[in-house]
């Protein structure tokens, strides 16, 4: 019982909601109605034949083709003279000349009195081949010693030291890498 309940309430809920959605299509279909401008009826048939039609153009026509007197100053649609202002002359600031130029720059201008190179011989310049066969990385470590490499270190951060504004700078970057290293 309980059950036909629920469905006959269901059903009548739905009921109600297709029954105020059908009102609401009617309101909205009255009110666009009443709203919209009503369509201009078309005009009706003339009440003149064809024939007096013709005669009325043919007489126009006839009285047309005849000269018009010297036309008056034009009107307003109300009947009124049309002033005769003139509009000034638009001025633009606009620069429309613009003198053609090269965008390319011009090569720095050189004195014909100054001295060239002159040409050399490429026989007389050395060989990119020609590096000695020894030259690998063995005979440059040996080359090299550990000893003599500290030595030259020495001698630069020494020559470096002499010169107080490297002094500053060591000092600073001493303090700063200190925290890092300690």
């Amino acid at each position: 019982m309980e059950k036909i309940q629920t469905i006959l309430i269901i059903l009548l809920g739905l009921g109600v909601f297709v029954w105020r959605m059908v009102q609401k299509a009617r309101e909205m279909a009255a009110r666009e109605s009443r709203e919209r401008p009503a369509l201009p009826k078309a005009p009706g048939l003339p009440t003149t034949s064809f024939q007096e039609l013709l005669e009325q153009m043919k007489s126009q026509n006839k009285a047309g083709n005849q000269p018009q007197p010297a036309a008056s100053r034009p009107t307003t649609p109300a009947g009124r003279p049309l002033p005769r202002e003139q509009a000034p002359v638009a001025h633009s600031l606009e620069r429309t000349e613009v003198d053609p130029r090269s965008l390319e720059t011009m090569p720095p201008a050189r004195s014909l009195e100054a001295p060239t190179r002159q040409p050399r011989l490429a026989a007389s310049l050395p060989r990119a081949t020609a590096l000695p066969a020894r030259e690998d990385y063995w005979t440059r470590q040996a080359a090299h010693s550990p000893d003599e490499a500290r030595q030259a270190a020495r001698r630069r951060v020494q020559a470096m030291l002499r010169n107080p504004a490297d002094l500053r700078a060591a000092f600073i970057l001493s303090e700063i890498l200190k925290p890092k290293y300690e």
